[in-house]
């Protein structure tokens, strides 16, 4: 359990993190971690669906829940006076929910609605496409919403095993922030997660395909939404803070160089950004953005170029000073908020990250041009993958851009 006192402050805000996620679940269980956040809201002995929320509700908080790749998280945020309610809500949710049949089933229709609903977002589906090329059909290249076909499959069996293998004291961690007093919280959570223990999750590593691909879905859409992406290092690797430099500088914002040259000086899209997808051993670099057809090819081959030219001739000694300070203040405000911050320890306890909010700027700070010039090197060098979705178009102009890559 962590918790950090906001001073001023006058909210709570606590959560549960438990560490399984889409990664960690065999083909039979695909989806199973995000069905279980769906029917952990569907009642208990002591409170039925609707009571649930509001209970929360009925003092101005809110209640909710979030299923990742490597981690689920169960949280609320309320008026510190409602501190106890909030953790006897979830409490109660987290150990003793009926998972009822006839919910499990309720839930399985909106899950398959919801499921239709990302497939209808060509960007997402784009950013699925690469990221299934990039990990395999298995791990971290799982949909964390699972498919239509695994999602009909779930039984309520396999979801309430699912819940009691993996929600254990020895899985979570529970975090808090805001006007919390530690030992009243440890009180209240005394009784909680009694259970079997054990070590904390090991992920087997990810396998990374680095195989270039040009991968399409059609759609009769107007607009192509294109994913270009590339391997990137995890979590605790020390070249993620070159690259989250690099990721300003080529695609953070209508300053970055992809922006000003695609945008901005030829009007060929509304929008392109860069930046990265951090999980514990792995991760992707990507550049995505949205065009007519006719104008995919021009812009695959700018942002080629913008991409060779940091490569081989760096950046500017304003380019690193403005990214520094885009990245200070963005990373900053982030940290803001006891709900922010109730998310950052628990998330980092979770996965051993034990970086203050200093240590992440000092080591960004310590970032030289050299620093980024050689991660660009690195990066830009591999083949990369290009997920597309949209309407058809000619695939010999995108393939013959991509062979060459780096060229």
């Amino acid at each position: 359990m962590v918790t950090e006192r906001v001073p001023g402050s006058h909210t709570f805000s606590i959560g549960f993190f438990i560490d399984v996620g889409s990664r960690h679940e065999v083909a039979s269980l695909h989806g199973a971690s995000h069905f279980l956040e769906h029917v952990l809201f569907k009642g208990t002995n002591r409170r039925g669906p609707e009571e649930i929320s509001a209970a929360i509700e009925s003092v101005g908080g809110d209640i909710n829940a979030y299923t990742a790749k490597e981690h689920t998280c169960f949280y609320a945020r309320v008026l510190a006076e409602d501190a106890d309610l909030a953790v006897d809500v979830l409490t109660d949710m987290l150990t003793d929910s009926l998972v009822l049949s006839r919910e499990v089933d309720a839930e399985r229709e909106v899950i398959l609605d919801e499921i239709s609903m990302h497939s209808d977002d060509p960007g997402e589906t784009a950013t699925e496409l690469v990221t299934s090329h990039l990990f395999g059909e298995a791990a971290l290249g799982l949909p964390v919403i699972g498919s239509q076909a695994s999602i009909r499959a779930l039984s309520r069996q396999q979801i309430v095993r699912h819940w009691r293998r993996h929600y254990q004291p020895s899985s979570m961690v529970v975090s808090a922030a805001g006007d919390v007093e530690h030992e009243r919280l440890c009180e209240l959570l005394a009784g909680f997660g009694t259970g079997r223990d054990g070590s904390r999750r090991r992920s087997a590593p990810s396998r990374i395909n680095t195989e270039p691909a040009l991968l399409t879905r059609s759609r009769n859409l107007e607009q192509c939404s294109a994913v270009l992406a590339l391997a990137s290092p995890g979590i605790f690797d020390d070249r993620r803070y070159p690259l989250g430099l690099l990721s300003l500088i080529v695609g953070g914002g209508m300053s970055s160089r992809l922006f000003v040259e695609i945008r901005e000086r030829r009007g060929l899209t509304y929008g392109i950004d860069a930046g990265e997808t951090a999980y514990s051993d792995a991760g992707l670099w990507s550049v995505d953005w949205q065009c007519a057809p006719d104008k995919l090819a021009d812009i695959l081959s700018l942002v080629k170029a913008t991409l060779n030219d940091v490569a081989e001739h760096g950046v500017t000694g304003a380019e690193l000073r403005r990214a520094k300070g885009q990245m200070r203040g963005q990373t900053a405000l982030a940290f803001e908020g006891a709900a922010s911050r109730m998310s950052r320890l628990g998330s980092s306890e979770l996965i051993g990250d034990r970086r203050t909010l200093g240590d992440i700027l000092d080591r960004f700070d310590q970032v030289s041009a050299e620093d980024v010039q050689r991660e660009a090197g690195q990066l830009f060098g591999q083949p990369p993958v290009l997920g597309l979705v949209g309407p058809k178009v000619p695939r010999r102009p995108l393939q013959t851009i991509l062979k060459d890559w780096p060229g």
